[in-house]
């Protein structure tokens, strides 16, 4: 589909394709018809084997993906896309179960929303994760190397090793764990954490963060010797140490 006139306001997309992987076709077309009133392009897949297809043919420059479809569901759509591309992610489910969640983020999705949802929050969020892929602007010391005991963070590369091991972080993870590596000791709320990896938006969604760190936390500690490198306040955020124990 081509991308209607973007309606004024503050969430205007660029034109960018949209690939929609959805099996309810009404439900598909709505998703469609909101993301390009806002200026966006969108391409529509009825499940998994014609989104997979669509990649392959032409890389969009954001998935929107259902879980449950036919033929390849929506966990081998997101492993076989990060196979190849780091392509945004936004899974858009009935599945709402803590352990989809930490599934979904944890296998490389960007952003995990449950039915029914609402259609200017969903637009939103897609505004963000696009304004995230497009980089935000250079800051001083964003490419640098960070050494801490054990663990290593290539700023230019974005590789992450953990002794002697290189552990693959999506690049949600890897932006959480660059913005508290950079501040040793110090203690960040949670606002202040979900504002700067995902954007002001999220600025209350502490579940997202809560899965999130999780799952990084996960990753990190085969290889960790003992260290835990990220530390909980509850109710006020968390913090990077690299002590052992």
């Amino acid at each position: 589909m081509t991308a209607s006139p973007p309606l004024p306001g503050p969430i205007a997309g660029r034109g960018e394709r949209i690939l929609v992987v959805e099996d309810e076709p009404a439900f598909a077309e709505l998703i469609s018809l909101w993301l390009e009133r806002h200026g966006w392009q969108t391409e529509i897949a009825p499940d998994g084997a014609h989104a997979l297809r669509a990649v392959e043919e032409r890389l969009p420059d954001l998935i929107v993906l259902d879980l449950s479809l036919p033929r390849v569901d929506g966990w081998k759509v997101i492993e076989r896309v990060r196979e190849q591309s780091l392509v945004p992610i936004i899974v858009v489910t009935a599945r709402g179960s803590e352990a989809d969640k930490v599934r979904g983020l944890a296998s490389g999705a960007d952003d995990y929303v449950t039915k029914p949802l609402s259609f200017p929050e969903l637009v939103a969020r897609v505004a963000a994760a696009l304004r995230r892929a497009r980089g935000a602007p250079a800051i001083p010391g964003a490419t640098a190397t960070l050494e801490h005991p054990g663990i290593r963070i290539d700023g230019l590369s974005h590789r992450v090793e953990v002794g002697d091991r290189l552990v693959h972080l999506t690049p949600t993870e890897y932006r959480l764990l660059r913005h508290l590596a950079e501040r040793p000791g110090v203690l960040v709320p949670h606002a202040d954490l979900l504002v700067a990896v995902w954007g002001p938006g999220y600025r209350d969604d502490h579940h997202l963060l809560r899965v999130a760190i999780r799952n990084l936390r996960a990753k990190l500690a085969s290889g960790a010797g003992g260290r835990r490198y990220i530390e909980t306040e509850y109710g006020l955020g968390y913090r990077f140490s690299a002590a052992e124990g």
